[in-house]
């Protein structure tokens, strides 16, 4: 589990990230993104609280509010406890699901024939194509301090359709793993498969570079209830859970 935390950690690179006392601290000018801007403990015990005025410096120092991301939150109760205690609200439950990355090519054969484009580096077209599909207010400075720094070896995928982009994703490989990110449909195009044949190629890759397992990170909530369905139908478990602990 805390492997697969570092991994996703080094996937979506922070800025400025430095290891403090049992804690990664990570931070993103400009990118108001939990993951972007989060401490994620990666010592257990009261090491960790010792060092939470640190936590606390560190972002208010730069302007940040203080997020914690505890995770996995099957390691960290005690952590979790204290944080609440102190006034820490949770706030996004995620879940982290894995799968045999054979499993994923298997069970994720599209039925249909689809043409996914899969370039090794982020084209300016694929970066445009995540700000257009994200749909968040600070979609273009993600593309821009953070997909354009993932570092590779990684596939950019994508499905177009005409001069539209109907869906995307990121697989970024580590020794033995492939992780799963940015995998969003044009609501326009949903249900057609589009997903599931964006993870097949994806897992291909992935495993021509080793990777025998993939990972994935997916909200614990009603909006994401469909994705969450696409996953299981591919042969993804969960394997830890974490959320975040916020100070008011």
């Amino acid at each position: 589990m805390r492997l697969i935390e570092r991994h996703a950690a080094a996937a979506w690179p922070a800025v400025e990230s430095r290891e403090e006392e049992g804690w990664l601290l990570r931070h993103t000018p400009g990118v108001p993104r939990r993951r972007s801007n989060s401490a994620l403990p990666l010592a257990q015990g009261e090491a960790l609280l010792a060092a939470l005025s640190r936590v606390e410096d560190f972002y208010t120092d730069r302007g940040m509010p203080i997020a914690v991301q505890v995770a996995p939150a099957e390691e960290h109760a005690a952590l979790d406890a204290s944080l609440a205690e102190r006034g820490y609200r949770r706030a996004a439950a995620t879940r982290v699901c894995v799968a045999p990355t054979s499993t994923v090519i298997d069970q994720s054969r599209p039925s249909a024939s689809l043409a996914v484009t899969l370039t090794e580096g982020p084209t300016r077209h694929w970066l445009d194509a995540y700000v257009a599909l994200d749909g968040h207010e600070n979609s273009q400075e993600t593309a821009d301090q953070v997909l354009s720094r993932v570092p590779g070896p990684a596939a950019y995928l994508s499905v177009e359709h005409g001069e539209d982009t109907a869906g995307m994703g990121l697989i970024v490989a580590a020794p033995g793993y492939g992780g799963v990110f940015c995998m969003t449909t044009h609501p326009g195009y949903r249900r057609q498969g589009i997903a599931t044949s964006i993870l097949h190629v994806g897992a291909r890759w992935a495993a021509a570079r080793g990777a025998g397992e993939m990972y994935l990170q997916v909200m614990d909530d009603h909006e994401h209830y469909a994705a969450r369905q696409m996953y299981d139908r591919v042969g993804f478990r969960v394997s830890h859970t974490y959320h975040y602990r916020l100070r008011p």
